[in-house]
């Protein structure tokens, strides 16, 4: 949603968390003692941190996740310099900055031919669940002699009764959670050619409609696998996850980008105040307000900041100046971190009689001289004008219907008229063309 006009503002408040989630809250109660992580409410993140993993203790290391190559390879800081070629499993940086991720190289691997790793969870909620949310951020932290050959780290997960091992049978792949390459070599070989420094990256995320319920009690793998395929060599890796449990017992159709509990626009004054809330976001980078004249042709007014992630009701609020004469469509775009939209429920605002009480013709002045035309109950009032960052450049009396203007030495631009004659104020906006 583009550049912030003059005038518009937001806020993003915390507001009285409502009685009923759709999805509830997330809370998580981990236990060290057991052997993975115990899931009560919500939501699960993890984003290896910030210390520098050079040992791997499977359901130790971090609680819950698991790797089947026994000893791993070792640490990898990740310059633009060509990384190294062995295969297995790796800890990742990037140029020393200890953002920590996790991932493999599938070459030449021993004992398996495939790397797999991923992390068990416990549903202790006390209801069966039906879909999660999964997101994360897959990472391609070199570039190898791949000969055009698509190389991606699949997804699959394990649905049991026990505690399953890395390696058992997959209930389900969900191939829409594949990592994918983002970077392609034309050129066959072994070698690493390229290193990627966190540079080249893609966000993953996908709502898995589980073959089969997770029960209270139950456990979930979720597992990725780097397939040990010829020159199918980049390092790949995965780091900030994030588990969205769906606690209501549907499947996939209630992990909405963001829940929209109202949306209005009301005019004060000469001015439109709109407000919404959000009840859930996810993933949500900002939302466009957007207008029209005729309820079918948009433009956007005013961009306002996403919360990104959250799990409790948010406020947000922006300003429309200069509505239109007449009625006044809006409706909000919103706009997920990965690029994709959804558009709100269209409101109207007819703004009142009162603002008509004040005219400037011509529409558009090319030389900056107009005139104001205002209605016999404005004769006597004060006006001044601003600019579009709220700043008065001149001011004056209307001491009759009509008016003259000369914004000449101001140059082109968009402008406020506002007058005010005891109790009765209104606004029109000045315009001055480019010559």
């Amino acid at each position: 949603m583009p550049t912030l006009h003059a005038g518009i503002y937001f806020v993003a408040e915390h507001i009285m968390e409502r009685r009923s989630c759709i999805v509830v809250c997330f809370a998580l109660i981990v236990l060290r003692s057991s052997a993975q992580v115990l899931v009560t409410s919500g939501s699960y993140t993890q984003n290896f941190g910030t210390t520098d993993v050079t040992s791997w203790t499977n359901n130790s290391t971090y609680l819950g996740w698991y790797q089947n190559q026994g000893s791993f390879v070792g640490h990898l800081n990740v310059t633009a310099a060509a990384p190294v070629n062995t295969g297995g499993f790796y800890t990742y940086e990037c140029s020393g900055l200890n953002d920590q991720k996790i991932g493999s190289r599938g070459s030449g691997t021993a004992p398996a031919t495939n790397i797999r790793y991923g992390v068990v969870l416990r549903n202790q909620t006390g209801l069966s669940i039906q879909s999660l949310r999964l997101t994360y951020r897959g990472y391609q932290m070199s570039l190898a002699q791949n000969g055009n050959v698509v190389n991606r780290s699949t997804f699959d997960y394990v649905v049991s009764a026990g505690l399953p091992g890395i390696n058992a049978a997959a209930t389900a792949a969900v191939p829409a959670l594949n990592f994918t390459q983002v970077q392609n070599s034309a050129v066959a070989g072994a070698s690493q050619i390229n290193g990627y420094p966190c540079t080249r990256s893609t966000l993953v995320s996908g709502c898995i409609s589980l073959a089969s319920p997770l029960i209270n009690n139950s456990y979930i793998l979720l597992r990725w696998t780097d397939i040990d395929d010829s020159n199918n060599d980049h390092h790949m890796a995965i780091d900030d996850v994030q588990v969205d449990f769906d606690l209501s017992g549907n499947s996939c159709t209630l992990f909405l980008p963001v829940e929209l509990l109202d949306f209005s626009a009301v005019q004060e004054g000469s001015q439109v105040r709109l407000a919404w809330t959000t009840g859930s976001e996810h993933d949500n980078d900002h939302f466009f307000v957007e207008r029209s004249p005729d309820g079918r042709t948009f433009e956007p007014i005013a961009v306002v900041p996403g919360a990104g992630n959250s799990s409790k009701p948010i406020a947000y609020g922006a300003i429309d100046p200069w509505p239109l004469k007449g009625v006044s469509y809006y409706r909000l775009r919103q706009v997920d971190h990965n690029g994709t939209s959804d558009l709100s429920s269209t409101v109207a605002v007819s703004r009142a009689a009162e603002d008509q009480m004040l005219i400037v013709a011509p529409a558009v002045s090319w030389d900056g001289r107009m005139q104001i035309i205002a209605d016999a109950a404005l004769v006597g009032a004060s006006f001044e004008i601003l600019d579009a960052a709220g700043r008065r450049l001149l001011n004056g009396q209307l001491t009759s219907l009509s008016t003259e203007l000369d914004l000449g030495s101001y140059g082109a631009g968009v402008y406020l008229l506002h007058a005010q004659h005891g109790t009765r104020a209104a606004t029109a906006r000045v315009v001055v063309g480019a010559q």
